[in-house]
């Protein structure tokens, strides 16, 4: 009834419902910064040091549950612990609607981190391997546009309802995404991994849309047949050069996209645009929710054109010019006695700028990278690993927001976003291969293929075909 790419959008957008309720229980404190500290409060005695461990807390979580995330993924596979995300974020929010207590609020944030955390491990895989390698950029590039639309929501909502009311709001989220993804099918990649070829096969003609898919059902499964040879384990992330290579690329990506400075810039930006007497912070705060969905939006469907490594080197480029522009702004505000308040639009502009910017390229593409260095093997173990340390940098960068403010001023935290953003550009320079159109199993291939060239240019230009391909497990 449908084509290919309609189906194949309907499995991806359903199963990154789930990522935009994850990003309501990421992002839902953020209208209510100043309420909870105020004498109306829903939570009674919260001061501010309380609501920045809230906010930091869901990262707490998140730890404990990506590497269990995949490996129950390679376990019992991508499509349940994907759903379970739903009923887990309806507990969360039955909490929050029945109780109004510190501890309980703890609990809860807790939770959200599981949901946070089974979100980012799980759906890049499952997305990966459902797609079509001509648009798997395209469908890995709408995780991260879902997860600022449902950022967008709560920034929308949050200043317009009542606390009861707001969150009954954000509990329809997870209803809807239970619905619809229970319509969709397993990855062909998990059944293979499982043996159940038949399944493989059938899930494989509904995401194509024909019968004919014999010549890439054999290659997933000479695929997974070959990496499931060695199970995966801890050794095997770094067993050959490729393998470390990948895993290098893959962490260096993640630690650059979250201390770049946008975790805490999507949790603080209403009481950011507050320093410096803006008028309407709540407006700006919904405009940059745009920005942020906009931006995500454009980079998915030019991220296979133009390719993974230009629009990575671009982003953390665009990232670094723009946080310098935050910086200097801050920094008159807050340590001289120049008047900027007539040019507060340049840093509306500016942090837009830095949003746009870093999502046009290391925003999406974390989760297209994951999916695509990582082997059948080792995706779930490698997925587990990142997202472990995304949390830790997310975790990072929101405590070390308030304490940087705290001591030195808002504008510290800029000039170390653009540290660590100067740090990341040279180092991907350096080390980051292209994978856009290639198939999963080629880009295992590519990346064995490089680590021996590095070999042969060090070692022994001599290096025969033979002795080459005997290095590699692919």
């Amino acid at each position: 009834m449908f084509g290919p790419t309609v189906r194949q959008y309907a499995a991806s957008l359903s199963s990154t419902l789930s990522v935009m309720t994850t990003a309501t229980c990421f992002a839902w404190m953020e209208p209510l910064m100043s309420r909870f500290i105020g004498p109306d409060s829903e939570i009674p005695n919260l001061t501010t040091d309380d609501t920045s461990w809230l906010v930091a807390s869901i990262e707490i979580g998140e730890v404990v549950a990506t590497i269990p995330a995949g490996l129950l993924a390679d376990r019992f596979g991508r499509k349940p612990l994907i759903l379970s995300t739903g009923p887990m974020s309806l507990v969360g929010w039955i909490l929050i609607l029945t109780t109004r207590n510190l501890v309980v609020l703890y609990v809860v944030r807790v939770i959200q981190g599981l949901v946070l955390a089974i979100s980012f491990t799980v759906v890049p895989m499952y997305i990966a391997e459902i797609a079509d390698p001509r648009i798997r950029g395209e469908l890995s590039g709408h995780f991260k546009t879902l997860w600022y639309l449902g950022i967008l929501y709560v920034y929308i909502i949050g200043p317009l309802f009542s606390y009861q009311t707001y969150i009954y709001l954000c509990t329809g989220l997870p209803i809807v995404f239970i619905v619809l993804y229970s319509f969709m099918p397993e990855s062909p990649y998990y059944f293979c991994m499982r043996c159940k070829h038949d399944k493989a096969e059938t899930a494989l003609k509904w995401l194509r849309a024909t019968e004919d898919v014999d010549k890439e059902f054999k290659s997933i499964s000479s695929s997974v047949e070959g990496e499931m040879k060695n199970k995966g384990s801890w050794r095997d992330l770094i067993a050959t050069k490729a393998d470390r290579k990948a895993f290098f690329i893959v962490q260096l990506v993640c630690c650059i996209k979250y201390l770049n400075g946008m975790p805490a810039v999507v949790a603080y930006a209403t009481e950011t645009f507050k320093t410096g007497s803006a008028e309407n912070a709540h407006t700006l705060t919904i405009a940059l929710g745009v920005v942020l969905c906009l931006s995500c939006f454009g980079s998915a469907f030019i991220s296979d054109s133009v390719g993974r490594r230009p629009l990575l080197l671009i982003s953390i480029a665009g990232s670094i010019f723009f946080n310098v522009l935050i910086a200097t702004y801050y920094f008159l505000v807050e340590k001289t006695s120049i008047d900027v308040s007539d040019y507060y639009w340049i840093m509306f502009i500016s942090l837009g700028g830095f949003c746009f910017s870093a999502n046009v390229g290391l925003g999406p593409l974390l989760q297209t990278m994951q999916a695509e260095y990582f082997p059948s093997n080792t995706r779930g173990l490698g997925g587990g690993i990142t997202e472990m340390t995304a949390s830790v940098t997310t975790f990072i960068n929101l405590k070390a927001y308030q304490m940087l403010t705290d001591y030195f001023g808002i504008y510290m935290n800029y000039v170390t976003f653009s540290f660590f953003g100067i740090v990341g550009f040279i180092l991907l320079y350096l080390t980051c291969p292209e994978t856009a159109g290639r198939s999963l199993g080629e880009i295992q291939t590519d990346l064995a293929k490089d680590a021996n060239e590095v070999i042969t240019g060090e070692q022994n230009d001599g290096f025969d075909e033979e002795s080459t391909s005997n290095t590699t497990r692919y």
